[in-house]
């Protein structure tokens, strides 16, 4: 606006001057004409002064005389334009140029999706209602830009450790060595190189395997970004397949186990890349575990809703709501649901020990679960937790042979999280536990047990990979208030334009 104020201010002079300039270069072309049309003419003169010749020999070959023709040739002296009056002229131009507006050319995507108007454009629309229409095929790694010098993963809050400079600060002030580190990415690179096409792991069990999988690759801080060349598609296909699996289930998917722990995943993967694509597929996993959470807090087999619950299934249910929380799920019940179970762990399941079922006495694996759970939910201090973790500080020693059971490595996974957050019993533990597993990784970088099951080592090799990974997974200073919103992390990820079903940042 103000450029045209400008323009229109100074226009009677403007104009004055191009009247003037019009007259001057007319007169200007007229000169040249003429200059330029003096040769042609001469020559045509001098063409018809021959050729009248020539007829007059033909016509009177008798006439020796031939008239004498006086042929004057004038030069025309043309005027040249004052420079001040072609700056003049130049200068208007320049104003005329200044005053047109330049207009980038918008880019179009081929492919628009129709929305509700939300604050993401309509670009993710909750499929949870629409399941059947998601192609679950989509070879999402032939889709995806990742693009080349974007910014590197930037984490905080419950994931600050999960950075380079993480690993190596808190990792290293809270133990970590050199010897665990490789023994983690010799675990990560024999899963990259276990992965099924598809994405999954294992025949057998494949949510429950993948959603262990992810969780490892995604402690290390892997995401797939040109920044994680060597994980990030590994990453990446584990995603597509658990939120395919997800958004395509009609309740719980596989068993109650791999729900929760696919849950947990693709809630820790939303939480560090804000892929739009995982967040309906983590609340609506969120959802049926809210569903199946009975009336005093707990959880039980296919989630029923009787007396029984049991420790083992709801430990991964409340992981995966933690991991919701943080993440920033829009589900109006999590709140509630943590707060039930907290007050279930307490009051309904603890009796001078955490246990397994209703019944039953207390064991060293339902201590590491029950202490966990609380720790991860805001309740480090109190005395259920203490005495839990006290109990695994003298009663639990780490020890690896060949004839340890699948089970024995499920216990040290959420003993070794409980007893990471007590300062005074880390030391010892870590001293036992990094020796024994390290010294157990098979060459080519995985875990196995006697257990003998076509899941084993998936299982295994995830969870002495996550144990190995402890040091920098979580903050143990960090604090989960239930009551105010999480500052949620990301996003992180610069990818190209894809369509709704395929995964995609914000």
């Amino acid at each position: 606006m103000a450029a045209e104020e400008n323009l229109t201010a100074e226009r009677p002079v403007d104009e004055a001057v191009v009247v003037d300039m019009e007259q001057l270069l007319e007169e200007h072309r007229r000169r040249q004409m003429l200059e330029h049309l003096t040769g042609p003419i001469i020559s045509v003169i001098l063409h018809m002064i021959v050729l009248t010749i020539a007829f007059f020999f033909l016509v009177n070959p008798e006439q020796t005389e031939v008239p004498e023709i006086e042929v004057t040739i004038r030069e025309v002296k043309v005027k040249e334009i004052d420079k001040k009056v072609i700056e003049q002229r130049e200068d208007i131009e320049r104003k005329f140029d200044d005053t047109v507006p330049v207009v980038d050319k918008p880019t179009i995507s081929g492919d628009t999706v129709d929305g509700d108007g939300g604050d993401d454009g309509g670009a993710t629309a909750d499929f949870s209602d629409g399941a059947a229409s998601v192609d679950t095929g989509t070879d999402v790694l032939s889709v995806l830009e990742i693009r080349a010098g974007q910014t590197p993963l930037k984490i905080s809050g419950l994931y600050g450790g999960r950075t380079n400079a993480g690993r190596k600060g808190i990792g290293g002030k809270r133990g970590m060595t050199q010897v665990t580190e490789s023994a983690v990415l010799k675990a990560l690179r024999w899963l990259k190189e276990h992965q099924s096409p598809d994405g999954s792991w294992s025949t057998s069990s494949p949510v429950a395997m993948s959603g262990l999988a992810l969780l490892a690759f995604l402690a290390h801080g892997e995401v797939p970004d040109a920044e994680h060349e060597e994980f990030g598609a590994t990453v990446q296909k584990g995603m597509q397949y658990l939120a395919d699996k997800m958004i395509n289930s009609s309740g719980m998917v596989e068993r109650e186990y791999s729900h929760g722990i696919a849950t947990y995943a693709l809630a820790e993967a939303y939480g560090m890349t804000k892929i739009p694509y995982l967040k309906p597929a983590m609340e609506k996993g969120l959802r049926t575990i809210i569903d199946g959470q009975q009336f005093t807090g707990g959880w039980d087999y296919g989630f029923k809703k009787g007396e029984r619950w049991d420790l083992s299934v709801a430990g991964w249910q409340i992981q995966a709501l933690k991991a919701g929380f943080i993440a920033g799920a829009d589900v109006p019940e999590l709140v509630p649901a943590i707060e039930k179970s907290i007050s279930w762990l307490k009051k309904e399941n603890f009796s001078g020990g955490f246990r397994y079922a209703p019944g039953s006495g207390s064991s060293p694996s339902c201590q590491g679960i029950g202490a966990l759970c609380l720790q991860l939910v805001g309740e480090a201090a109190s005395p259920e937790v203490k005495a839990a973790v006290n109990f695994i500080n003298q009663n639990v020693t780490v020890t690896y042979n060949k004839d340890v059971t699948s089970f024995v490595p499920y216990g040290w996974y959420y003993q070794t999280q409980a007893v990471f957050h007590d300062v005074q019993g880390w030391k010892k533990w870590n001293a036992q536990f990094s020796n024994e597993l390290t010294r157990a990784q098979k060459p080519d970088g995985h875990w196995e047990t006697a257990n003998g099951g076509e899941y084993d080592p998936y299982m295994t090799t995830a969870f002495c990979c996550l144990m190995l990974e402890v040091y920098y997974r979580y903050l143990p200073t960090f604090k989960m208030d239930l009551h105010s919103k999480p500052v949620a992390a990301g996003p992180t990820l610069d990818v190209g334009e894809t369509k709704s079903q395929e995964l995609k940042t914000e």
